[in-house]
């Protein structure tokens, strides 16, 4: 149980504040992403129930400032949505929304873009890319850690998992472990983020602690290898991960853009975009978010789309079984948004 926010949730009843979490929704699949500009954060959902359209979050939202993004520049540490050196907007489409933190030498941009994983008819995850632009006069160091408050997993003994362990206490991944991707999940639901995955940035590391721990200081806390989860009195059980990109010199003028993917989990975890193959769907949406998008490039995406539906109707068919709601929504959206771009009514 998060001990810590419940406290903190009646203190801000007691004193006559409202907490909003409303924010710019963006709408793709299966997946539900919502900026809150006001606080520069971000909270993401996933549709369990297409018929009654019933999404769950898949890390904690009654605070969405509780997951965040710092900026570590010539040794001095930013919680962007906090700091007032850096300013928050959105800006950008449905298909590419960003939050931007603008200052006087860096700007943040902090951008989505959709994706499909594994065997999903629809979109089910994000790509987070997060460019550090250098606008200043001279060549600055800089880097960025995501704290990411998670809480679909903390009912179990294990908090965490990964493709190649359980973790139910606090461990400090590097670049010399071989995990791939990670999962944190309920009886329902999951949500897995990627660690080392062709195409995407590898992070420097990956921690997970309590929440509080990693919340309360600027930048790395002393990692202790089995430490618990709680942080007496008050934070109990209450877990999270970071992921860290360590700082690097950026010249005048120039940026660097880290990544990493949040997706509902799947048993495959990011593999299919591991598979080569030039009709995956899930490696060309990846690839589509490190160009700008085109007619052409969508238009291709949504007949690959229909393709591999095709394909899921003949095996259908030979077997006698019934096309899912998944399967019928995914048909119903590719053949709206290929009319739409063609003008067919």
């Amino acid at each position: 149980m998060k001990t810590t926010r419940y406290f903190l949730s009646l203190c801000i009843l007691f004193l006559g504040f409202s907490l909003t979490v409303s924010g710019e929704e963006f709408k793709e699949g299966r997946i539900k992403l919502v900026l809150h500009e006001n606080t520069g954060r971000f909270s993401l959902y996933y549709l369990n129930d297409l018929r009654r359209e019933r999404y769950e979050a898949l890390f904690v939202e009654q605070d969405p400032r509780t997951s965040f993004i710092t900026l570590m520049a010539d040794d001095s540490t930013y919680r962007l949505g906090e700091s007032t050196v850096f300013r928050p907007r959105i800006i950008g489409d449905g298909q590419r929304p960003a939050i931007h933190f603008e200052s006087s030498f860096m700007t943040i941009i902090q951008e989505f873009s959709f994706i499909r994983s594994s065997d999903s008819a629809l979109a089910d995850g994000i790509r987070m890319d997060i460019r550090i632009v250098n606008n200043g006069e001279r060549q600055l160091t800089a880097g960025v850690r995501f704290l990411l408050d998670t809480k679909l997993g903390e009912s179990s003994a294990e908090h965490f998992s990964t493709d190649r362990r359980d973790i139910g206490a606090e461990i400090l991944l590097s670049l010399e472990d071989q995990d791939r991707w990670w999962f944190s999940k309920n009886d329902e639901t999951g949500l897995m983020g990627s660690i080392s995955v062709p195409g995407v940035s590898r992070p420097d590391s990956i921690q997970r602690a309590n929440w509080k721990r990693l919340n309360d200081v600027p930048w790395k806390i002393a990692h202790v290898n089995g430490r618990n989860f709680n942080l007496l009195p008050y934070s109990v059980g209450d877990s999270a991960l970071c992921y860290y990109f360590d700082p690097v010199p950026i010249a005048r003028g120039s940026e660097r853009t880290v990544s990493l993917l949040l997706a509902a989990a799947s048993e495959r975890g990011f593999s299919s975009i591991e598979s080569g193959r030039e009709d995956d769907l899930s490696r060309i949406l990846l690839e589509s978010s490190q160009v700008q998008s085109s007619p052409e490039l969508a238009l291709r995406t949504d007949l690959i789309t229909l393709g591999d539906l095709i394909s899921r109707i003949d095996e259908a068919l030979e077997n006698e079984s019934e096309l899912t709601d998944e399967d019928l929504s995914a048909i119903k959206a590719a053949l709206n948004r290929l009319k739409d771009r063609n003008d067919v009514r």
